[in-house]
């Protein structure tokens, strides 16, 4: 069986501030060998890709970004450049690909603890925080054998599972028809609405962590402002009078998580907002996902932890959506670019899932 001992992060990691510069310096390539990270907590963190930036030092390959607005933290495979707002981490010790994505995973686990702190504190928590890892009982060391082994072998699990799960619901079909290259190359005329015209906008109720701890687990999603998982953080048995509607667009107000939620829903702060469409019957989930993007791209880099939206700010915000001819909000083409999207994200899915199927048959054979 194996063992696990608690190792504090500051004994595994050097993290420290890099040097942040805005956009305009790059050298924007999407074929490029640097990527340019943010404080999104979106792609990876990657904001734009950019071939090498004069007068700038990019930061090495195999290290963590850590955004400190959301607290996200991003394992790096390229070298990088920053924005504002990043801090570097860096292993330690002799590592790898697949146990960078073991450490990935417990840097994750303490996103809450630092969305607690202050930026200014931030390094001495990370330092100082321990986390459990796996040790080979030989030598009291970090198993790195096991790791590595461990992340295979969720990964071939999860392939396996992804391939199944394509072929029942037929999203394997994932090519592109003529109609739908007509949507990529269609470039529609946009116009700006104010979001509480359109959006019926609300503070969602709120329910703490520790009365959280004394409900049992249930089937009501109990969403935060951390990113991941749909903003899901756990399922429990929720009271009634804490429950908020769904079908609706649900932002973290603190950190500017913004997702598309089907189910009725309870929320950890009543910062958060939810967003209705006021013409219900438009109120789909393919053009509920196009509300999202719009809204992640108008407001993701406006709001921030120490200047979060609320209520009444987002009076004030707009958003831009597609027209059609006699200029209403053109719903159609919203749903159709959705569906397109949805299948080139299918696609590389697919092809990341065939690519991970030959290899293990490669070691089988």
């Amino acid at each position: 069986m194996t063992e696990f001992k608690y190792f504090k992060l500051g004994d595994l990691f050097k993290i420290e501030k890099v040097t942040g510069f805005n956009k305009n310096e790059l050298r924007n390539n999407a074929n490029g060998k640097y990527d340019y990270v943010t404080r999104t907590s979106l792609n990876n963190g990657v904001e734009s890709i950019t071939d090498k930036v004069p007068n700038r030092i990019p930061n090495e390959p195999h290290t963590f970004s850590l955004g400190l607005l959301q607290m996200t933290f991003f394992y790096r495979e390229r070298p990088w450049y920053a924005g504002q707002f990043i801090r570097k981490i860096t292993p330690k010790f002799k590592n790898s690909d697949l146990v960078n994505l073991y450490m990935l995973t417990c840097l994750r686990k303490i996103s809450r603890i630092l969305l607690g702190v202050l930026v200014r504190d931030v390094d001495n928590t990370f330092n100082n925080i321990s986390i459990k890892l796996p040790i080979d009982t030989k030598t009291n060391e970090l198993d790195f054998k096991y790791m590595e082994d461990r992340v295979k072998a969720l990964e071939q699990d999860r392939v396996k599972a992804l391939a199944n799960y394509l072929t029942v619901t037929g999203l394997d079909d994932y090519e592109l028809t003529d109609n739908d290259k007509k949507v990529l190359s269609y470039k529609p005329k946009f116009k700006d609405y104010k979001i509480w015209d359109i959006f019926k906008v609300i503070n969602t109720h709120s329910i703490l962590k520790s009365q959280v701890a004394k409900l049992s687990e249930g089937n009501t999603p109990y969403l935060t402002a951390a990113e991941g998982n749909n903003a899901v953080s756990s399922y429990i048995n929720c009271p009634k009078e804490w429950i908020d509607e769904g079908n609706c667009v649900f932002i973290g107000g603190k950190t500017m998580v913004v997702t598309y939620q089907e189910k009725d829903f309870c929320s950890n702060d009543s910062h958060n907002l939810a967003l209705y469409f006021k013409q219900d019957e438009y109120r789909k989930p393919l053009i509920q996902q196009y509300f999202v993007g719009a809204i992640r791209k108008a407001l993701s880099q406006k709001y921030s932890w120490g200047d979060s939206i609320s209520k009444s700010k987002i009076k004030k915000d707009i958003i831009s959506l597609p027209i059609d001819k006699k200029g209403k909000i053109d719903f159609q083409y919203m749903e159709n670019y959705i569906k397109v999207v949805q299948k080139l994200t299918i696609k590389n899915v697919v092809k990341y899932k065939d690519e991970v199927i030959d290899k293990t048959k490669g070691i089988i054979n």
